[in-house]
């Protein structure tokens, strides 16, 4: 179901963008799917959060941006999550020309979404993340990737991996079934203890954050979804990809209509301590 709010009822919810080179000029990006699905689905107005360079990461400008959202989303994206830079945002003071590798090294991006969750989480702010996000949620909290789910396991890499063959609409058809803890913060939303869902990525959990807790898996044991252990409100991340057929799909449906909801609840809680 489409929610349907006034302007003046409507969340905010910041989203994480992403960096683009091309002929020497950097743009900061994202797909329109996320956008529409928030609007559409979540009932949230969106802001767009730019990425962040090497020598701007000192620079505290989170906690004003943040501080006047409802929620955050973190996107998917090609790229691959540097932990190191996710970890210590300012830790590389140089311009580092290697810093974007189009579809294979996003660092603006991973000091963006190190900010965006520290203040998020010290404002106790709904948040939910898609692919790249629950990775990022994971090694933010301390946790570990699997750099290549092939090396891992040929099975695992072809189940998960994005399916280039194919139409793009197509790649993000259902890939693999997941199963969903029963007494956790997605079975209320998800409303069953099995789902089929899409799957494109390489890279996945290999060590949970102790500050996450397992959510979801796929039949290889991959976890597919996590959410923050002791949060105040929804704060969740998963390894599919809901924003692509959420006008369709039941799971991903309930997923956003879950999310904006949460980010009202913020909204109207902020308002009553005057914005703070």
């Amino acid at each position: 179901m489409t929610l349907h709010r006034p302007d003046k009822a409507r969340a905010v919810v910041g989203i994480t963008s992403n960096r683009l080179l091309v002929d020497g000029v950097h743009r900061d990006w994202l797909r329109r799917k996320y956008v529409k699905a928030l609007l559409h689905h979540a009932g949230v107005a969106c802001v767009i959060l730019p990425t962040i360079d090497a020598e701007d990461a000192s620079v505290e400008t989170g906690p004003a941006i943040m501080r006047a959202l409802d929620g955050l989303m973190l996107t998917g994206d090609e790229s691959n999550v540097d932990p190191a830079v996710l970890r210590a945002p300012a830790s590389r003071p140089r311009v580092d020309q290697g810093d974007i590798e189009n579809g294979i090294r996003d660092r603006p991006r991973d000091r963006l979404s190190a900010v965006a969750i520290k203040n998020a989480i010290a404002l106790g702010m709904p948040i939910l993340g898609i692919c790249r996000g629950l990775q990022e949620l994971n090694v933010y909290f301390g946790g570990t990737l699997r750099s290549s789910l092939s090396a891992w396991s040929l099975g695992s890499g072809q189940m998960h991996a994005e399916k280039t063959d194919r139409p793009r609409d197509r790649q993000y058809d259902v890939a693999h079934s997941i199963r969903v803890c029963p007494d956790g913060a997605l079975f209320p939303i998800a409303r069953t203890v099995e789902a089929q869902v899409n799957s494109l990525h390489n890279q996945g959990i290999e060590v949970l954050a102790s500050a996450l807790r397992r959510e979801a898996w796929a039949p290889d044991g991959l976890v597919e979804a996590v959410s923050v252990v002791g949060a105040p409100t929804l704060q969740i991340a998963v390894q599919w990809h809901p924003e692509w057929h959420a006008s369709t799909d039941l799971l991903s449906k309930r997923l956003f209509t879950a999310f904006g909801e949460a980010c009202l609840a913020f909204a109207e809680q902020r308002s009553t301590r005057g914005g703070q």
